[in-house]
């Protein structure tokens, strides 16, 4: 089980409540989380860099839908405010947000590593 203490930037709570209290689930959905968006960040990055800003804030935007599924109200806001920048298309706002979302997605990444329900 989850030493409560140990995580920073997930609640548990809020993601067992999204999921009627099925530790099970809530499993499922960190393992998808953590092999599905293990290159997020990179992701991102590659499509700055070719200024495709449409497709970074399509990954952005997933990343924001699922955030509060994981248990991170944090990354959700973070994600959102990213999500603008990219609308703005300033590129000062860009790089603020963006350094913001990566330092706590990291965090989020690093949390959800932690947390294992026995399901059996």
């Amino acid at each position: 089980m989850i030493l409560l203490s140990d995580l920073k930037v997930i609640d548990t709570n809020l993601a067992l409540n999204l999921m009627g209290g099925y530790e099970q689930i809530y499993q499922k959905v960190i393992d998808s989380f953590l092999v599905n968006q293990s290159r997020l960040v990179e992701g991102i990055e590659k499509h700055l860099a070719t200024k495709n800003l449409r497709e970074a804030r399509r990954l952005v935007h997933s990343c924001k839908g699922i955030s509060k599924n994981i248990g991170s109200e944090q990354l959700y806001i973070v994600a959102k405010e990213l999500e603008l920048a990219l609308i703005s298309e300033k590129q000062s706002l860009i790089d603020g947000a963006l350094d913001d979302f990566k330092l706590l997605f990291e965090q989020v990444i690093e949390d959800l590593k932690k947390i294992k329900f026995d399901l059996n």
